[in-house]
């Protein structure tokens, strides 16, 4: 068993670290020079898979993963409830519960997984061969390397190259684009009472809902000289509307439009994002998805993970925890094919039809919340209201807590 894996993101590397705890062989290849070679930051949250991560992961690497976490002071098996604002008044929407979880920086999560993990960087995939044999895969790379292996996963993130040979061609693996204006911004106020104050009422991150259908979201992302360092802190914002034509361009000009928009607001947005400094580079995101459908995994020799299966809209906040879901399945799946208890295609393919159905329902169910969420009068029955951030009804319910099961979300009166 050798598996070659594409893509060295976050997916890429927990399955490279989940490989090398089980004895595994793997090789992983990045078509990028080096890590986190892309500037732009933003943060995830990891909840209902958090025990699945802390499996997959070697204990030397989870036990560092509240060191990572976007707020430190908060233990992984705090939970709470994630506070949905109404941006015009500031007052609670919904409280969505959670037992346990975190919220880390993206390149700190990638930091943390890369940790012995040799990445072979430069390494474009043009091509995907099969042996006649119906046993082994081979990578072709832009260099000219061929690299063979057992097992072909993409984990190429949602434009993946691998789903053009999964699906057979490049138009039925195209994403389709959602028609909305997504900002995020890495900012830091260099100022100690500014920035406690836009963290006093939220210490982690909140998300406010305009009455003038658009959200802004704010998160504290790292924590560079400590807690008692607030000039130092470095936030994640976001600021999100529907818009098709006439897009700003420049980073001043989205900056100007986000600064009008925050007006409205009340506290604490307001100031998060009336107060971004003038040079802050404020980012496009270009959110797009793709509905999972089956592919044809030649004997079980190519297979996807992460968002390279299940592109979605990171409204629900649901992509890299089913990430670490389906790396779990394949992993007892790729473990069975070790100790010869199934064969190859058979344990890809018992991966593949549990994991095609559940991305492909999360993926619309992430559609929908995002259009409802920026339509102020179908907020309080989008998916986020009714489901939280709990899997949809019948998947991966031994992840679930009772606590997030059974208690309901505070919906308060506006």
């Amino acid at each position: 068993m050798h598996v070659l894996i594409i893509g060295a993101g976050i997916t890429g590397l927990i399955l490279a670290q989940s490989l090398k705890k089980c004895n595994i062989p793997y090789t992983i290849f990045e078509q990028e020079t080096s890590l986190n070679y892309r500037s732009n930051e933003w943060t995830m949250a990891i909840h209902w898979s958090l025990d699945r991560l802390r499996t997959l992961l070697p204990p030397a690497r989870y036990s560092n993963m509240e060191a990572v976490s976007c707020n430190p002071d908060v233990a992984i098996t705090a939970g709470g409830n994630y506070p949905i604002i109404h941006g015009e008044s500031g007052h609670l929407l919904a409280g969505v519960p959670y037992a346990k979880g975190l919220r880390v920086p993206r390149s700190k999560m990638r930091d943390l997984c890369s940790v012995g993990v040799e990445v072979q960087y430069g390494k474009r995939l043009v091509d995907v061969a099969f042996c006649e044999s119906g046993r082994g895969v081979m990578a072709v790379f832009e260099d000219g390397e061929v690299v063979r292996g057992s097992v072909l996963v993409g984990a190429d993130g949602p434009r993946s190259k691998v789903r053009e040979f999964a699906m057979g061609g490049v138009e039925r693996a195209a994403v389709s684009r959602f028609p909305i204006f997504h900002t995020n911004m890495t900012v830091c106020y260099g100022d100690g009472e500014k920035a406690r104050l836009v963290r006093e009422r939220f210490p982690t991150s909140y998300l406010a809902l305009s009455d003038r259908s658009y959200h802004a979201f704010q998160s504290i992302s790292s924590m560079p000289d400590g807690p008692d360092h607030p000039e130092t802190w470095i936030f994640h914002l976001a600021m999100a509307w529907f818009m098709d034509h006439g897009q700003p361009a420049t980073y001043r000009e989205r900056l100007d439009m986000i600064r009008e928009k925050a007006q409205s607001l009340a506290e604490p947005a307001r100031s998060s994002f009336t107060w971004i400094p003038d040079d802050t580079q404020v980012h496009k995101a270009d959110i797009s998805y793709w509905v999972t459908q089956p592919w044809d995994n030649r004997l079980g020799r190519l297979t996807l993970v992460g968002d390279a299966a299940h592109p979605m809209p990171p409204y629900r906040g649901q992509g890299l925890n089913h990430c670490i879901c389906d790396i779990s399945h394949l992993l007892a799946g790729i473990q069975q094919v070790v100790e010869g208890t199934a064969t190859l295609e058979e344990a890809v393919t018992a991966y593949e039809a549990e994991m095609v159905p559940r991305g492909a329902e999360e993926v619309k169910c992430s559609v929908e919340n995002g259009y409802m969420l920026h339509d102020w009068d179908q907020i309080r029955e989008s998916p986020v209201f009714r489901q939280g951030f709990r899997p949809m009804t019948g998947h991966d319910k031994g992840s679930v807590d009772e606590h997030e099961k059974m208690q309901p979300m505070d919906i308060a009166a506006n």
